[in-house]
């Protein structure tokens, strides 16, 4: 997970925006993996994240003076020796339970633990 600040000092006190976005730099499917034909395209599931990347760039480079917060959500999701499995059962940062069906639902849990995240900022908004 990488938090971004955008003016940190500006706005203190005052609720702004938090931005999240889903970073699976490249999702097979882990261990229930996906058919070829269905994997393609898989390098697009980390378009979210990077769209807090961008947003983050270019409002520093238009020099926007408001704070605003960005969480993006990075992982893999390949089988190995060090891939979570069905029937394993994880603990999120918000301290509640998961127990995995499918490793090809992975973004969900990604993206829980970032708003969980997002929203100990108590932000104004949230968008994913």
């Amino acid at each position: 997970m990488v938090l971004f600040t955008l003016n940190p000092e500006a706005d203190k006190g005052v609720q702004r925006p938090c931005i999240v976005g889903k970073g699976i730099t490249f999702d097979t499917g882990g261990i229930s993996i996906k058919p070829s034909g269905g994997m393609w395209d898989m390098k697009y599931d980390m378009c979210g994240a990077a769209t807090v990347f961008g947003l983050m760039e270019a409002l520093h480079a238009t020099g926007y003076e408001r704070r605003v917060n960005g969480v993006a959500c990075l992982a893999e999701n390949m089988p190995g020796s060090g891939a979570y499995r069905p029937g394993d059962v994880f603990e999120t940062y918000s301290g509640k339970t998961v127990e995995v069906f499918s490793t090809d639902a992975e973004g969900r849990n990604v993206l829980a633990d970032g708003l969980w995240k997002a929203a100990s900022s108590t932000p104004s908004t949230s968008s994913t």
